[in-house]
């Protein structure tokens, strides 16, 4: 199978009935007009001799050209590699390397991502879009293309680093059915969309496609342009960070009656936010456990009576238990190593090539996220994994900011943490330990800048005299986490 027949089926059904709608400036995609710019794309990169199972990175930011510049890649049997616009170019060249990216398609005014010439697509909502071969000989992982790779989704995800993790396209139907035996979206939903599409395409998206729902893009984050857009378009669904409602809380509100759910991912929320929010608005804010390597496991709409810090019950589809660092699956209320099973599961991680069947325990995938499992099957989290840190519902772990520090002339070695931050979840700090020659810590800010995403920059070097570590060797973390 493949994802783009959620289009086609929904192009069928609601061809006149609009997909996509920019809020800001009004231009809009029907469902009809949708299909045929993503096959427009799809045959641009035909002509280009892509061919089944490649790697093809997507380099867009927001907005409505998105869509089609998608599902015309995965129309093209192409496996999809989202490349986020605020990566540091070492960010994105270490990607187009690991999972052997042969080509990219750009939205215009991307920077090219090889040396070879581009190919510009002309007309339709992808005007201007290039296509660039980076490395059209590289074969890729063996076994990759009997996966029937969708996506390769190279993010943090709840291992120890970053890794491209392979969805394949039933794997990725297999969550959208599992979501929406909750979330129950429709053709008259109208969806407020505020996320980076690089992040959330690849699941999330395609559900809106497949129910037919409209989605509306607002490129203006900030509380009342949001307000404003759900009231004009009476959006139905709000699908936002904890930072989002948490500046919407801020706000002296009105009752949002068209929105029959609000739901938080990405990232913790708290629980004062969510009462905010709702004392504003008049509607709960729900949550989800968002991990990539498993989807949406657990969804909390707060429409049944579990407790807002939950993040729900185990959907359809899914099963959760909670093991103990023997190993052991732990009763009820006991808190352990969050663990999933299920068909929504990924396929492999790519570098190095692993199959999920090969670390997956009876089909158990263990998060490394902890919690517990109430008496009504509800699922708490108590923290993620201990070492990562979330900036504003971005999240990545130290070992990658520490390898961009330690490579600095002067640096002997360094720890890098999260720190309360009341706004922005956590902020990035550093302690370094210098060399005897000295370290120049503004140059070395400045190196870091250059080599990483803003939100991964340290506010804070600190100078120590040793990194404290554990009898076996390895850093020690959790008393480097700091209130703010």
């Amino acid at each position: 199978m493949n994802l783009v027949e959620f289009l086609h089926a929904s192009a069928g059904r609601h061809a006149d009935s609009p997909a996509v709608t920019d809020v800001r400036s009004g231009r809009a995609l029907s469902y009809g007009e949708l299909e045929r710019e993503a096959g427009r794309v799809a045959a641009f990169l035909a002509a280009q001799g892509i061919e089944r199972g490649q790697r093809i990175g997507l380099l867009a930011p927001n907005g409505l050209a998105y869509l089609p510049a998608a599902f015309g890649l995965l129309a093209s049997q192409a496996c999809l590699i989202p490349l986020a616009t605020n990566l540091a170019p070492p960010e994105t060249a270490r990607i187009l390397r690991e999972v052997d990216v042969n080509g990219c398609l750009a939205s215009p005014g991307m920077e090219p991502v090889g040396d070879g010439a581009r190919a510009a697509l002309a007309g339709g909502a992808c005007d201007g879009f290039t296509f660039q071969w980076v490395n059209r000989g590289a074969a890729g992982a063996p076994g990759l293309r009997q996966l029937n790779p969708a996506f390769i989704r190279f993010t943090s995800g709840t291992t120890a680093s970053s890794k491209g993790v392979v969805l394949s396209h039933e794997a990725t139907a297999a969550r959208i059915e599992a979501a929406d035996h909750v979330l129950k979206l429709t053709e008259d939903d109208r969806i407020l969309w505020v996320l980076p599409l690089a992040y959330h395409f690849a699941v999330t998206i395609v559900a809106y496609v497949k129910a037919g729902a409209h989605m509306l893009m607002c490129p203006d984050t900030l509380p009342r342009a949001l307000i404003d857009a759900i009231t004009r378009f009476r959006a139905t669904v709000l699908y936002a960070s904890p930072l989002h409602f948490e500046r919407l809380g801020g706000l002296r509100g009105t009752p949002l009656t068209s929105v029959r759910f609000a739901l938080s991912t990405s990232a913790p929320i708290t629980t004062a936010v969510m009462e905010r929010f709702e004392a504003a608005y008049g509607v709960p804010v729900g949550q989800a456990y968002g991990i990539i390597e498993a989807g949406l496991p657990c969804i909390n709409l707060r429409t049944d009576g579990l407790p807002a810090a939950s993040v729900g019950r185990p959907v359809p589809g899914y099963e959760i238990a909670v093991f103990s660092e023997e190993g052991q699956r732990l009763p009820t209320d006991a808190q352990g190593e969050i663990a999933v099973r299920g068909d929504g599961l990924f396929s492999a991680y790519y570098e190095p090539w692993l199959l999920r069947e090969h670390l997956t325990r009876q089909g158990w995938f263990m998060t490394g996220d902890i919690g517990r499992l109430d008496a009504s099957g509800a699922l708490h989290l108590a923290g993620r994994r201990k070492a990562v840190i979330f900036v504003a519902g971005l999240k990545f772990f130290p070992e990658e900011v520490e390898a961009c520090i330690n490579e600095f002339p002067g640096v002997k070695e360094s720890r890098v943490f999260g720190r309360a931050h009341a706004h922005l979840g956590e902020v990035p700090c550093a302690e370094i330990v210098p060399l005897a020659s000295g370290c120049d810590l503004e140059a070395l800010r400045a190196h870091c800048t250059r080599a990483l995403s803003s939100y991964k920059v340290p506010v804070d070097f600190t100078v120590v005299d040793a990194i404290p570590r554990t009898p076996g060797g390895k850093i020690l973390r959790r008393s480097a986490v700091v209130a703010g």
